[in-house]
């Protein structure tokens, strides 16, 4: 184990906030090989959040603008009431905002769009204010537009982000921030230097609290949407998955694939060898299975010793080769040395012509079934005619 590895796990002060790997570290860093259940929880918690901000603030910044009739002159009051009203509109855009498929890079772009907006609002102001005269009366409302840059920045802190998307939000923030300040501040030498240094220190703050926030969502989903032996997720998760995929596939007309992998005399373990054997053949097929697949595929413990694979945009062909590798290198061995088998089952959207998600699920359970049938250890692959399958066809 290397000495960064060493250290990584040593980082938190307890279980739920402790890293234990290289890969759990690189999950909080980046996206990247985020799984797609992961990416599209995220993508619906940021949305819902950035609608719940956006609408508490089309009503404040509209409430705002009785302070600035009252303490702005009206040359100065008008054109930031105008500036105001349209940094509303975008925040009542934003809180009904609505999508019929919620992806994170929208999510991510809609968030850009309302953590920008009130700096944005603040730079515009900055020209008007610039004209106040250096009276103390003015002094309030100043400060209070200077408010909102640090608000902006605080407003990262109550969204689930990477570090590298809470960096780059936050260094185009920084970068509005300091075109603001160097815009109307009359001596930004002596200004700019601290602001940046306030600015650096929320920084540090919302950068921990928002990755934080991240490790725990994928702690808990990890709990909630997977089988604790296994890895895998459980058979409510894995359902609500297939759902998803194959709306998607049907959307756009993409192929996608399943496979039920149902493990053969597994029942003769325990009365041959004991629980702890049976645990560890379910654990290492499990593992096995989880090894051959990609980061956009998906693995349910379906059963007992029953596993789904969800492979989407997958055609026949790509199906059938994950089935044939299952089938040559085995899924474990037992401790008298024999290997684990397994027979499967495979359908397809649009080889076997499938309407609906369920009749997905049927059809590879009829061949699985009929697998078992003609002496286990075999597939049944997508397309194929088989007695049983053409009944449900």
């Amino acid at each position: 184990m290397s000495i960064i590895e060493s250290y990584i796990k040593h980082l938190g002060v307890s279980v739920n906030s402790r890293i234990y790997s290289m890969q759990e570290l690189d999950d909080l860093v980046s996206a990247e090989d985020h799984p797609g259940y992961m990416r599209k929880h995220r993508a619906e918690l940021l949305l819902d959040r950035i609608r719940f901000l956006s609408s508490l603030f089309s009503l404040l910044i509209p409430l705002w603008l009785l302070v600035d009739y009252f303490l702005l002159p009206l040359k100065v009051f008008l054109p930031i009431a105008l500036i105001r009203l349209l940094s509303t509109a975008h925040f009542v855009y934003l809180s009904r905002y609505h999508a019929k498929e919620v992806g994170l890079k929208s999510s991510l772009l809609l968030l850009t769009g309302m953590v920008l907006n009130l700096p944005l609002t603040f730079f515009a102001s900055a020209h008007y204010l610039a004209l106040l005269p250096a009276d103390e009366i003015y002094q309030l409302p100043v400060q209070l537009y200077t408010m909102l840059p640090y608000i902006a920045v605080g407003f990262l802190g109550l969204f689930p982000l990477t570090v590298l998307e809470c960096v780059i939000l936050a260094l185009l923030s920084a970068m509005v921030i300091v075109t603001g300040w160097s815009f109307y501040d009359t001596d930004p030498l002596n200004h700019l230097l601290p602001t940046l240094w306030m600015v650096c220190i929320i920084l540090s703050i919302v950068l921990f609290a928002t990755t934080l926030q991240l490790q725990y969502m994928i702690t808990l989903i990890q709990r909630a949407d997977h089988d604790p032996v296994t890895g895998a997720q459980t058979r409510k998760s894995g359902i609500r998955s297939l759902i998803r995929v194959f709306q998607q596939a049907r959307l756009h007309n993409e192929n996608l694939s399943i496979a039920l992998v149902d493990l053969d005399d597994v029942e003769n373990i325990i009365a041959e060898y004991d629980y702890a054997t049976y645990d560890h053949v379910i654990i290492e097929a499990a593992d096995i299975l989880h090894d051959g697949l990609r980061h956009s595929d998906l693995l349910v413990h379906w059963g007992e010793k029953v596993f789904l694979l969800i492979l989407p945009v997958t055609d026949c062909e790509g199906a059938t080769i994950t089935a044939k590798r299952i089938h040559s290198q085995g899924l474990g061995t037992l401790p008298d040395g024999r290997s684990v088998t397994a027979s499967i089952g495979v359908c397809e959207v649009i080889s076997d012509n499938i309407d609906e998600w369920s009749d997905m699920l049927k059809i590879v359970d009829m061949r699985r079934d009929y697998a078992k049938k003609q002496g286990k250890d075999r597939y049944i692959l997508c397309g194929t005619r088989t007695k049983i399958s053409e009944d449900i066809a």
